[in-house]
């Protein structure tokens, strides 16, 4: 075979591998066969470590947001229009990373998780505030963001995202009826 279509293919193999086109195994034979055993692990492992590093940098990121959201909140002594808006600026910020790493193919679920959370005491603390702590408007938030849970989780079988909002759902209907 011609040296450039070779290379092309290899170059194919390892996009195909980067990607998840095909498992692992499969990219490593042909990769194998086409470089007849002389490809190098080191241009993948480096490129995964990278791509490990910059989830973690996101991760931390969406974390970190969600602290000072939950600071403003509950620790703090500002109006409760800063408040809201300060929390709505960061779980926005949030959204924005998890859509980033949800479209980039990385490792969007703990962020995602994160922004849930982030959703959860934001939309209940401006529900709280608004309704002056109405109980049928508090729990309806709360059913609300168990519902979006469940929808996400299966839409994107995100599975322990997907029987978490489950089981808040029945935690939150079994203390209803008591």
């Amino acid at each position: 075979m011609d040296k450039e279509k070779k290379e092309i293919i290899i170059k194919e193999i390892y996009y195909w591998k980067e990607n998840k086109l095909l498992p692992d195994t499969y990219c490593d034979f042909l990769l194998a066969l086409y470089t007849e055993g002389n490809h190098f692990e080191e241009t993948t492992a480096s490129s995964a470590n990278s791509k490990t590093g910059t989830n973690i940098i996101w991760t931390s990121a969406v974390f970190v947001l969600l602290l000072i959201s939950a600071l403003v909140t509950y620790f703090t002594e500002l109006s409760f229009v800063l408040q809201t808006v300060t929390s709505g600026f960061l779980l926005l910020a949030s959204i924005l990373v998890t859509a980033f790493l949800l479209v980039r193919k990385g490792k969007f679920q703990m962020p995602l998780v994160i922004t849930f959370i982030q959703l959860l005491i934001t939309s209940l603390s401006f529900v709280e505030f608004v309704t002056e702590g109405n109980s049928f408007w508090i729990a309806t938030t709360v059913v609300t963001n168990c519902l979006l849970w469940i929808t996400i989780g299966g839409f994107l079988r995100i599975y322990y995202l997907l029987i978490s909002g489950i089981i808040a759902s029945l935690i939150f209907g079994v203390t209803l009826f008591l």
